[in-house]
């Protein structure tokens, strides 16, 4: 089964970058799980593709500059979406609505006035096994960025996730939560365009909350949930390169579509919350 990533190089990138996305994006998967804020994970995920599809445009598919652009768009999109939606009186996931739509749409319309000469579908759905060395790079930095950051401000920020007026009347810092809040939406922007050369703009988001909603049906603590929702990543990850190695699929489409598969088996089965966990629980209360 292992054989494919001993064998083929463009294999063994694949689940080296793949493997080290999920470190980056799972543990800030839960926290989005936790602050029921799961689509604006995919609002930023679909915002990036303007700025790369631009960059592409512009340069010819450089790996650096796509990669600015999609970090630019995906910042000015979040940014513009918040103070649209209270200016405009929108619920905040309506506002996110309309602009990542937006920007999807202006992303697809910049790379046709390319004439061919943009790859549609590669920024779509991304190229996981033709990861050159600057997104492999790109990878190890949001994994490293999101681990020392989350390992800083691992107590602010989960307050303010689970009890944002607790931590604003504990005494402590003022800034404390706003940083926290700043850093992890930087993170989630960093890990989203990290993504984004594997998956593409329509899946980037996938490593970072597929693996987070497997984990909830295996952990309780927040701490245990990121440990298994990066195994769960590194383990869809692997299924997902295989089963594009041996049925021809596309990878970034097999990977999504393996942590789905371990989505929902863990729903089945997992031992917190899942259909199984519930149906013993109350087999035990009626014996």
């Amino acid at each position: 089964m292992v054989s494919p990533f001993m064998e083929y190089e463009f294999m063994a990138r694949a689940a080296l970058g793949g493997c080290v996305l999920a470190v980056a994006g799972a543990p800030l998967g839960v926290f989005l799980i936790l602050r029921r804020m799961s689509l604006v994970g995919d609002a930023v995920g679909h915002a990036v593709l303007p700025g790369a599809a631009g960059a592409a445009l512009l340069t010819g598919g450089s790996t650096v500059l796509m990669t600015l652009g999609a970090a630019l768009t995906g910042l000015l999109v979040f940014v513009t979406a918040g103070f649209a939606s209270r200016a405009l009186r929108l619920p905040e996931d309506a506002g996110f609505a309309v602009f990542y739509l937006a920007a999807l749409a202006s992303g697809v319309m910049l790379a046709s006035a390319g004439g061919g000469s943009v790859d549609l579908d590669r920024l779509l759905f991304g190229a996981a096994l033709g990861l050159d060395d600057t997104a492999l790079l790109l990878a190890f930095l949001a994994a490293g960025a999101s681990l020392v950051i989350i390992g800083i401000l691992f107590r602010p920020l989960l307050l303010d996730t689970l009890d944002p007026q607790f931590l604003r009347t504990s005494g402590g810092p003022k800034w404390a939560g706003p940083l926290a809040q700043a850093a992890f939406f930087g993170l989630l922007a960093l890990t989203t365009v990290a993504s984004f050369h594997a998956l593409g703009a329509l899946m980037s988001i996938g490593l970072t909350i597929l693996p987070a909603i497997g984990a909830r049906f295996w952990a309780k603590g927040v701490v245990t949930m990121m440990v298994y929702a990066c195994g769960l990543g590194w383990l869809g990850v692997i299924m997902g390169l295989l089963t594009s190695f041996y049925a021809d699929a596309p990878a970034g489409a097999a990977i999504v579509a393996s942590l789905v598969a371990i989505v929902i088996l863990s729903s089945l089965i997992g031992p917190v919350n899942s259909v199984v966990s519930r149906h013993l629980r109350q087999v035990s209360l009626v014996a």
